[in-house]
C-alpha cells in the first residue's frame, strides 16, 4: 500500500508522525457527497470550490524540494470562512512546468489545480483508488474533529495530455 499512498508515508516519516489507518474502498462505499467530490477526472480545487461555494487557499504544513521534485503536506481551506476542507500529501514534478509556474507552485499560496487552471495547463486526473481513513491525531486536529469519525479520500495522479505524471497525491476530505 506504500506506493498507493505515495508520497504520504515519506511526509509522515519526516514529521515523526505515525500513519493513520487506511483501507481501500470501492467508489460505491463512499457517501454520496464524497463520491461526487472524489470520483472524477478533473481537479479537486474546482470541485471543492463548487461544493463549498468559496475559493480554495492553501496552507503548507511542511515541504521539501529539489530542482525536479517538490513534496509537500497541505491543507486546502475556504478563503472566506477559513474552514479546512481537504488534507493533501503531494509530490509535484517541477521539471514538467515552465519557470514562472514553478515559482508559484513553490510559493504555496494556491492549490496546484487552481494554478494549472489559471495557467491553462492541460491535464487530467487519474484516481488510483479510494480510501476510508481512520484519522490520526494530526488529521483530527487539522479538521477540528471532536470525536473520531471515518474520513474519505483518494490516491490520485495528475497527468499531462502526453501521459507524463505531473503530480502524485493523496487527498483526504473533511467529514462531508
Amino acid at each position: 500500500m506504500s506506493d498507493f499512498l505515495h508520497p504520504l508515508p515519506a511526509l509522515y516519516a519526516a514529521a515523526g508522525r505515525e500513519m493513520p489507518q487506511f483501507e481501500k474502498v470501492a467508489p460505491e462505499e463512499l457517501n454520496a457527497v464524497a463520491r461526487r467530490l472524489l470520483v472524477h477526472s478533473g481537479d479537486m480545487t474546482s470541485k471543492l470550490e463548487e461544493h463549498f461555494e468559496d475559493e480554495m487557499r492553501l496552507r503548507v504544513i511542511q515541504c521539501e524540494h529539489t530542482s525536479e521534485r517538490y513534496r509537500r503536506e497541505v491543507v486546502l481551506f475556504c478563503e472566506k470562512s477559513g474552514l479546512p476542507v481537504e488534507y493533501g500529501a503531494i509530490e509535484i514534478a517541477l521539471d514538467a512546468f515552465p519557470e514562472p509556474l514553478r515559482a508559484e507552485i513553490i510559493a504555496g499560496v494556491l492549490p496546484l489545480g487552481g494554478l494549472l487552471n489559471a495557467h491553462a495547463v492541460r491535464y487530467r486526473s487519474e484516481p488510483n483508488g479510494f480510501l476510508r481513513v481512520a484519522p490520526c491525531a494530526h488529521l483530527a486536529e487539522l479538521f477540528g474533529l471532536a470525536s473520531p469519525q471515518s474520513l474519505f479520500g483518494r490516491s490520485n495522479r495528475l497527468l499531462s495530455v502526453e501521459g507524463v505524471v505531473l503530480a502524485s497525491i493523496v487527498e483526504v476530505l473533511r467529514p462531508v
